[in-house]
């Protein structure tokens, strides 16, 4: 009875399989491999090659998304290739690591003539439970497919994210999430927790918050996400934006405790996220407020400074010396990015992090003050004045000479050319 019942149940179940197979094999069309090579790190990068997904947006523009830590900020010899093809090389259009979004490009000739554009979901975010399917790489089983559902929307480390119990694995990152029934893309398959302490907690990008960007790249306008002169508390609630700290052109607007309820008149742009979304390419937002109890509308207008989203630098005697990437501009310094294992630097006890606070007597603060103090200084022993953060101490830091031997000057531009 039990067993015969079961079997009625399952029979009024449809699965739709065909309806499934047909968008993979449309994701066949778009998705792409992609592999990046760095030699250069900054930051958190690490020196070496690596593999993620991405898919093609734009055919006449030869656009491709994918995730910015596939794309690296470093400097890296970027190749692509569809199913079935051979490898070509691409280059950078855009990187946002606000997002972990990049736009890579490649020559449209390249494209293979049965390549198909992905169609982004720029409306409303996916409600939770939408079926949907990961598509990528995972572990270098290219091109396969994870089923799971949108668990949902949610604000992770600051950033709006999609929540996804769809399997992702290395490899999958810069794939598309895409919806089960239409196909549309609706994410860009970021990240996932540790499975030895989660269970089906992945992450993507919201495909709505990548169509901003895409649509001022295309009508030619900066994208880059602006700095803007506010700090969020962290509240235990969710989609609840409270100004934590607020400074420069917005403390005649905003104060510290207002809650904001809408932007622009969505009340949904309850995210960081979404505030700079409202404010790439804007002048002005509209913000509507409680304080004190009391609902209010102000307008602030948008800072012109953005955030530098590609690096540059000088390596020198194995040393890489850039701009941190949350240096904030009142405070400007250089900082060693990288040290390289057996080289000068290392052998001087220069360490990963310090900040240089003078070379041979010059003050750092600048990308252009390291090049100025090591200009004609081939060859020769240069006194660099560390700071070193003392731990366990905030804003604490000791001051250190270390003298080194000057090697190999490479000058990294900002489009990540090396010199």
């Amino acid at each position: 009875m039990i067993r015969s019942a079961l079997a009625a149940c399952l029979a009024c179940v449809s699965f739709g399989p065909s309806a499934r197979a047909d968008v993979i094999d449309n994701a066949n069309l778009f998705t792409v491999q992609i592999s990046s090579a760095v030699e250069f790190p900054f930051g958190d990068e690490n020196k070496g090659t690596a593999k993620g997904a991405g898919f093609l947006i734009d055919h006449a523009r030869g656009w491709i998304m994918t995730n910015a830590h596939v794309a690296r900020r470093a400097p890296a010899k970027i190749r692509v290739n569809f199913k079935g093809q051979t490898s070509t090389l691409i280059e950078r259009l855009y990187i946002d690591t606000h997002l972990d979004l990049a736009i890579l490009k490649i020559d449209p000739s390249k494209i293979p003539a049965s390549a198909r554009a992905a169609q982004l979901d720029c409306g409303d975010e996916p409600h939770a439970g939408r079926p949907v399917i990961a598509f990528g790489h995972p572990w270098s089983l290219d091109y396969t497919a994870t089923r799971g559902i949108v668990s949902g929307t949610k604000s992770f480390n600051g950033i709006e994210v999609l929540q996804t119990d769809a399997a992702l694995n290395p490899g999958n990152s810069g794939g598309p999430l895409i919806d089960e029934k239409s196909g549309v893309v609706v994410g860009i398959n970021a990240a996932t927790l540790s499975k030895s302490q989660t269970e089906g907690m992945n992450f993507a990008v919201p495909a709505k918050l990548a169509c901003t960007i895409v649509s001022l790249l295309k009508d030619g306008k900066d994208a880059a996400p602006p700095i803007l002169p506010i700090q969020f508390a962290e509240t235990v609630k969710d989609r609840e934006l409270v100004v934590g700290d607020v400074k420069e052109l917005w403390a005649a607007h905003l104060k510290i405790g207002d809650r904001i309820i809408a932007v622009n008149g969505d009340s949904k742009a309850r995210y960081a996220s979404r505030v700079i979304d409202k404010a790439r390419g804007a002048a002005q937002l509209a913000f509507r407020i409680v304080r004190n109890g009391a609902e209010l509308d102000v307008v602030a207008p948008v800072p012109a400074q953005r955030k530098i989203l590609l690096q540059r630098g000088v390596f020198v005697s194995g040393l890489l010396l850039a701009a941190p990437p949350n240096a904030v501009p009142e405070r400007p310094v250089i900082n060693v990015q990288y040290v390289e294992r057996a080289s000068l630097g290392e052998e001087a006890s220069v360490r990963y992090y310090d900040i240089i606070h003078s070379i041979d007597g010059k003050i750092i603060r600048a990308y252009e003050d390291v090049l100025q103090a090591l200009e004609g200084k081939d060859g020769q022993d240069l006194d660099f004045v560390l700071r070193r953060e003392i731990p366990r101490e905030r804003d604490a830091y000791n001051y250190l000479v270390r003298r080194v031997e000057i090697d190999r000057v490479i000058q990294i531009d900002e489009k990540g050319l090396i010199r």
